[in-house]
């Protein structure tokens, strides 16, 4: 589950870095979708039960005009000492073909310690990027056809995250967005390995208009040995600011390093 957890959230930071660094503009005045229901495995559903299938990742931000997206995904285990924490979040701007990405990772090797950081951050405003972190800022500029390229790549790549059997629970309102609320729990946990389960708890919500994923939860965990060998999980994603205006700006370090002129 750990290894298809970060598989996952691999893919999904590749797809993050090419809808920053690739999506080419779109007009203003395009909305969002009108509520069709994708195919799935939802197909002999209750009548008047709402689909439990989402749209991929990236085709529910690309019928977005505006947003923000925030993962996080923190894990502890096997070692009780040893822990990692990963935040990735996305602000899109169709409205000024702008985005920005900031990503931090923190881990804890096994027998404690001080932990490993990581934090950086991507600026897009048309073909102009901009990254890196505090004094150290990278610019570049890309040309229409490697947008386009990235863009290409992006599109290729359709991801949704872990959902087993999912309970319909009820219609709420999330982030301001009419959404379907539903609750799993993942099957199989703990039997081939004969682990105590610990916790085992999803839940997601999909736009009533759109069936795209407004926010989703997962926590797992798993016991061998509660002093030497446990596993837990918990991945968070949710979507903010929809359809919202949101400011995008290169920061001060980045218009430096676009004066910077690169070494031939």
């Amino acid at each position: 589950m750990y290894k298809r957890m970060l598989i996952f959230l691999s893919l999904l930071v590749v797809i993050m870095l090419a809808c920053t660094l690739g999506s080419s503009p779109t007009s203003p005045t395009s909305q969002a979708p009108t509520g069709g229901v994708p195919q799935g495995g939802n197909g002999n559903r209750p009548v008047g039960t709402p689909s439990a299938d989402p749209v991929s990742i990236n085709e529910g931000l690309a019928s977005l005009n505006s947003y923000q997206m925030t993962i996080l995904f923190n894990s502890t285990g096997p070692d009780p000492s040893q822990s990692s924490a990963t935040t990735l979040v996305v602000q899109k701007s169709k409205y000024t073909d702008a985005s920005y990405t900031h990503y931090t990772i923190s881990t804890v090797k096994k027998g404690g310690g001080d932990p490993s950081n990581t934090d950086s951050n991507i600026y897009r405003i048309g073909n102009d990027q901009c990254s890196g972190s505090e004094d150290n800022w990278s610019w570049s500029t890309m040309a229409p056809n490697q947008a386009e390229m990235l863009d290409i790549t992006r599109n290729m790549l359709g991801l949704t995250p872990l959902i087993d059997t999912p309970t319909f629970v009820a219609q709420e309102t999330v982030n301001g967005i009419p959404a379907n609320h539903f609750s799993f729990t993942v099957t199989g946990l703990g039997v081939d390995s004969g682990a105590e389960v610990t916790a085992n708890q999803g839940d997601y919500w999909l736009a009533v208009d759109g069936q795209y994923i407004v926010k989703y939860s997962l926590v797992l965990g798993t016991s061998m040995d509660p002093q030497t060998n446990i596993l837990h999980e918990e991945i968070s994603i949710e979507l903010t600011q929809i359809n919202q205006p949101i400011n995008i700006a290169f920061p001060q370090g980045c218009l430096d390093a676009s004066l910077v002129t690169p070494t031939p």
